[in-house]
């Protein structure tokens, strides 16, 4: 009998580490109820399938398969990437260099908090993002969105080609209209992160919205299994 989609998914993302994916099926079989087990505020009166999958989530991310990134830290998952070796500054493509090259590492608020930056930021970060995702897959691994609440911290996972061929876009439980599951990275969420992070100094006044060729985030993405 196949796994639960959940527990599949589980499996892949862990390497088939058993503790991890033992956990995930009796989390499967009994979703936890209670805030600290479900590891996410307000969800306690969610489906079961979504407590179950959130708490999957946390049990990931414990045990350091997946990593998170506060909204107002959100940067701080390009250093994640840089310590991992999945990306490596002195190669990065000419557009991801010139936009996130300065984020790399500790802000210099003085070349940030530049006309000529933010414009950069806002015209190059659609073709930025392309090329930092082409970048980690030629260093053999692939960028995902682990994508559990609309709250305010990312999850992303660095995994194999064939994982993330079998896990990309797949939808693994829903509330309220809103699906849950594994995507292709959420730049525009990144983005929203990135501007909240940056207030006053990364985006102009006069910029709304998402700048130009930013992959956004659909709503209808299959279930898993």
């Amino acid at each position: 009998m196949p796994d639960d989609p959940i527990v599949a998914f589980a499996r892949d993302f862990s390497g088939n580490d058993r503790a991890v994916v033992d956990r995930v099926r009796g989390l499967v079989a009994e979703p936890p109820a209670d805030t600290p087990a479900i590891g996410f505020h307000g969800m306690g009166s969610a489906p079961a399938r979504v407590r179950a999958f959130l708490a999957s989530v946390v049990v990931l991310e414990g045990a350091g398969l997946i990593h998170a990134v506060e909204d107002k830290y959100v940067y701080e998952a390009l250093w994640r990437w840089v310590e991992t070796g999945a990306v490596n500054p002195a190669r990065l493509p000419p557009t991801a260099s010139a936009v996130f090259g300065p984020l790399l590492g500790p802000w210099d608020i003085e070349a940030l908090d530049t006309p000529a930056y933010r414009e950069r930021l806002w015209n190059d970060y659609g073709q930025a993002t392309r090329e930092l995702e082409d970048h980690i897959a030629a260093n053999g691994r692939v960028l995902l969105s682990i994508d559990a609440t609309q709250g305010d911290t990312q999850f992303f996972a660095l995994v194999e080609p064939g994982i993330a061929e079998r896990w990309r876009d797949k939808a693994l439980c829903a509330r309220d209209g809103y699906r849950s599951g594994v995507r292709a990275p959420m730049w525009d969420r990144f983005w929203d992160h990135l501007s909240y992070a940056g207030a006053e100094i990364l985006v102009a006044h006069d910029r709304e919205g998402y700048p130009p060729g930013t992959r956004i985030r659909s709503d209808a993405i299959p279930f898993a299994g």
